[in-house]
């Protein structure tokens, strides 16, 4: 928040009725619409709402919780949670807003659905925001193996442990070995892993943690061993060169899960007329919304503030 600013007011909380039940989002501020899509697949986005409020200077910021995740309905039957179905979200919450264009930021997951949306819907893109993202089931797969020997190296009796539980019939997706894995993981996400980092305050809502049945429908039953469920042979790489709006790519010089060479590798599918911007915050993991928070917001405003597409 620059000196002086006013302070946007609190989030306001809305409900849509769609084919598949309420859809939820909070949204804050005035002028044109970014919606925000948080990570997972999974999670609800409340956790991202302390570090994007600062966008709502000059935007209505959404922030958006998929169908099976947050204060959103959750579907009877998994194997229907998708990103190209979370993608339609997007577009029923468009139509509900009255708006002929949208900004869309996806972080981590959430970047998944947003190359979705912008790659069925060009039309209705103004600008996209891939925040700290991957660009299918290869990418993650290689996150999945990165961490897997981070723990393997570091953290050999968790390795073991995870082993035992594999005998047990337990996998990775089981409460118990997330538990298990979720401790070892966590500092993985920050530059500076021994640092204490802020979190968002908890909600008191169950429904805002990370819903696990939405998580191992998307990546299967073994989802820090191998990417299965329905996210198992989604690529979109091929998809982007349809992408018309103009497009900002960030990640942290230390993320692990979307390091720059998978942005790279974004930046260089994106057509022309993208006009494809990338940063790579130097002192920055998984989020530098929250480690580099006033560079961060500084470069996506002025982002957001560039000329929309020529439609």
């Amino acid at each position: 928040m620059l000196p002086g600013a006013a302070q946007p007011a609190a989030w306001s909380e809305h409900r849509i009725a769609t084919p598949d039940g309420s859809l939820a989002y909070a949204s804050m501020g005035q002028g044109p619409v970014l919606v925000v899509l948080p990570g997972g697949p999974g999670g609800s986005g409340y956790g991202l709402r302390p570090w994007f409020r600062v966008l709502a200077q000059a935007h209505t910021v959404v922030v958006l919780d998929n169908i099976g995740r947050g204060r959103s309905a959750r579907l009877a039957d998994p194997s229907r949670y998708t990103v190209d179905r979370d993608a339609e979200d997007v577009e029923r919450l468009r139509r509900h807003l009255g708006v002929a264009t949208l900004a869309v930021y996806g972080h981590s997951y959430g970047g998944l659905v947003a190359q979705a949306y912008a790659s069925r819907y060009p039309q209705a893109v103004d600008h996209l925001v891939l925040g700290n993202t991957l660009h299918g089931a290869r990418s993650w797969q290689a996150q999945i193996d990165h961490f897997e020997a981070q723990l393997q190296r570091h953290h050999p009796e968790r390795w073991q442990a995870l082993q035992t539980l594999r005998e047990q019939g337990l996998l990775s997706g089981s409460r118990e070995a997330q538990g298990l894995l979720g401790e070892a993981f966590a500092p993985l996400y920050w530059a500076d892993r021994a640092a204490s980092h802020p979190k968002a305050a908890p909600s008191g809502d169950p429904r805002d943690a990370l819903n696990l049945d939405v998580y191992r429908a998307m990546l299967g039953p073994d989802p820090e061993r191998r990417v299965g469920g329905t996210l198992a042979g989604v690529e979109l790489l091929p998809r982007l060169k349809v992408v018309s709006a103009p497009t900002l790519l960030l990640t942290g010089r230390y993320d692990p899960v979307a390091p720059p060479q998978v942005l790279n590798e974004m930046r260089e599918a994106l057509g022309p007329q993208a006009r494809a911007q990338t940063e790579v915050f130097e002192q920055s993991g998984h989020r530098p919304f929250i480690e580099q928070g006033a560079a961060w917001a500084a470069r996506v405003q002025a982002f957001l503030r560039s000329p929309a597409a020529q439609r």
